[in-house]
């Protein structure tokens, strides 16, 4: 596995839920002290000791989840209680899900939850509910409710190093590299992490060329292709931040991670 680095940060934040009184439609008669007052730190003590993170499958390498590092992810939710399901990203259509951990980008309990984890992991956490959406929940998620999850984690991009790419080489061509201002021909297949592919010159018959160095293709391509040569073929990966960045490009979402098939056909020098 061949790493490389470029300058720059990118980073994606989606805030979701919050915890809240209850509704002041409540008839007072139910109503609690416990119900009535803002969570304490006790109370939120009490919550995280609750939180319980059952390995599914521990996940491959040295790398684990820590505050700060970029995370892909599929997941399933479901209600603790009576087990319906109120979200999930597994569907082939869908697009993983990506955040910073420990950045209040998701509910508490992913925050924690997620912590520790290996590329190709899974775990199921249940969450209680001052961890997730707490007293006044979030449609369809009911108020108060405790919450189950299945995530399998599908890459990891350690902070200070959101600019890396790699390439796992899958057969060696020959001949001289190519270099800076060199015309390369290739075909390609450009999937996310979960396989949905968005483009590929095999399936159009139509091979793609550029210039090396001139800032035509994402960054990741015109660093990762220099040295390479004429019938090589490698699995290009490509965080957001040497790719699409926050910005995404349609059908490429926001902060997505890619995967480039690449197959070197031609390479003309300058």
């Amino acid at each position: 596995m061949k790493r490389m680095h470029l300058l720059g940060l990118g980073v994606a934040l989606l805030l979701v839920g919050c915890n809240s009184e209850s509704s002041s439609d409540e008839p007072k008669a139910i109503k609690t002290t416990e119900a009535t007052k803002d969570p304490t730190p006790a109370d939120f003590e009490k919550a995280e000791k609750a939180l319980v993170k059952e390995d599914v499958k521990v996940g491959t390498g040295n790398e684990t989840v820590e505050n700060g590092d970029m995370v892909w992810v599929l997941y399933t939710g479901t209600l603790k209680e009576g087990g319906k399901e109120f979200d999930s990203n597994t569907a082939p259509e869908k697009d993983p899900f990506s955040f910073v951990v420990g950045q209040a980008a998701v509910i508490k309990g992913w925050d924690l939850g997620i912590v520790g984890m290996k590329k190709g992991g899974e775990r199921k956490l249940t969450i209680p509910a001052l961890l997730a959406y707490g007293s006044k929940g979030q449609d369809p998620i009911p108020p108060n409710a405790d919450l189950n999850f299945d995530v399998k984690l599908l890459e990891i991009v350690k902070k200070g190093r959101e600019a890396e790419y790699w390439k796992d080489m899958m057969k060696n061509g020959s001949g001289e590299p190519a270099k800076v201002g060199d015309t390369v021909t290739v075909h390609y297949t450009g999937t996310q992490l979960n396989g949905k592919k968005f483009d590929s010159s095999r399936d159009r018959n139509e091979p793609f060329s550029f210039k090396l160095g001139e800032g035509g293709v994402i960054k990741a391509w015109d660093a990762g292709l220099v040295g390479a040569k004429k019938g090589d073929r490698f699995m290009l990966h490509a965080p957001p931040e040497v790719a699409y960045g926050p910005g995404g490009r349609n059908p490429i979402p926001p902060n997505a991670f890619l995967l480039f098939d690449i197959e070197v056909l031609d390479i003309k020098r300058k």
